[in-house]
């Protein structure tokens, strides 16, 4: 059975400690998934969440004072309850700020995956990185910044971009699928976040192929879309991508897969 089966089998919880922009957008795409989405943000009722959760998403994007701290507490809980993290360090290079809590959580918490573009997990290794919202350079190498950043933090790495690229327990794997729509929606790469937590289901220390396969499983089904729409327009591929994720297989991943070892 596929992990992708099994997450449909399992229905896994996957809290999302998400920013503002998106948590509509992310609750709908884990749940055509199959996951169950709870958006909680109290550090008061992690503890009851994360008896049973498969996975938790931090995300950064909306960061204010009070929910880094609120961040810091529910992913402490995390860690005590042995739920795995995702953490993704939105724009972290757009202020000294991002960066400061960022290096603070990664610093104090231990995490399953970092997921974020190349300039955002760049930031991460070298605190003098700027950027400019969200956007990546384009001009980075995505597979050293993988394998750095692998390294350095001794967790599993998804950096997204053109190709997205994978780096853990000793692999690199490069993986080409996705659409060029993705990039006109507002919470494709946040949305991915999610997707990778729902895949985890309670593993700390994910094989990397779990993690080959939910972004795989993602950035395919955003292929779907883009056919399915004829290139209409973003609109139309935002609910398309919706549907895809809702019909994807096993069969369409292990067919249409574009995945090369570093």
């Amino acid at each position: 059975m596929s992990n992708l089966e099994t997450l449909r089998q399992n229905n896994p919880l996957v809290v999302c400690y998400t920013n503002d922009v998106v948590k509509n957008f992310s609750a709908n795409g884990l749940l055509s998934l199959g996951a169950s989405p709870a958006m909680s943000e109290a550090p008061e009722e992690a503890a009851d969440f994360f008896e049973v959760a498969g996975g938790l998403v931090i995300n950064i994007g909306t960061i204010t004072e009070g929910r880094a701290k609120d961040m810091l507490s529910i992913a402490r809980t995390a860690n005590q309850k042995g739920t795995p993290i995702v953490f993704d360090p939105v724009a972290v290079g757009a202020s000294q700020y991002r960066k400061a809590f960022s290096a603070q959580f990664l610093d104090e918490i231990d995490v399953a995956v970092i997921k974020g573009n190349a300039s955002e997990i760049q930031t991460l290794i070298d605190s003098e990185t700027t950027m400019k919202g969200t956007e990546s350079a384009e001009d980075l190498d995505v597979v050293e910044i993988a394998r750095k950043a692998n390294e350095t933090f001794n967790t599993a790495i998804v950096v997204t971009g053109k190709d997205d690229v994978v780096a853990h327990q000793g692999q690199v794997i490069k993986l080409s699928n996705g659409s060029p729509m993705l990039a006109k929606i507002t919470g494709a790469g946040c949305l991915l976040g999610a997707v990778v937590a729902a895949f985890l289901q309670r593993d700390t220390n994910p094989d990397v192929e779990t993690l080959v396969e939910a972004v795989s499983v993602y950035n395919i089904a955003a292929e779907h879309a883009q056919q399915h729409t004829n290139d209409q327009g973003p609109g139309s591929f935002l609910t398309a991508l919706m549907d895809a994720l809702y019909h994807i297989t096993s069969e369409d991943v292990a067919q249409q897969l574009k995945k090369e070892v570093i």
